[in-house]
């Protein structure tokens, strides 16, 4: 009984917020940026 509860909890509450999250804003600032010509990012030679 208290799996049913929490697999319920978990699709009505967790997954729709989820949802709602990724539809206001990009988490991973994955939108493409009009004004940009390139997205390199020039490294800085420190991680090898």
């Amino acid at each position: 009984m208290r799996t049913f509860l929490l697999f319920l909890l978990y699709h009505l509450v967790v997954t729709p917020a989820g949802l709602i999250a990724r539809v206001v804003r990009d988490p991973l600032s994955r939108r493409a940026d009009a004004d940009t010509t390139t997205y390199w990012v020039p490294s800085d030679g420190r991680h090898r």
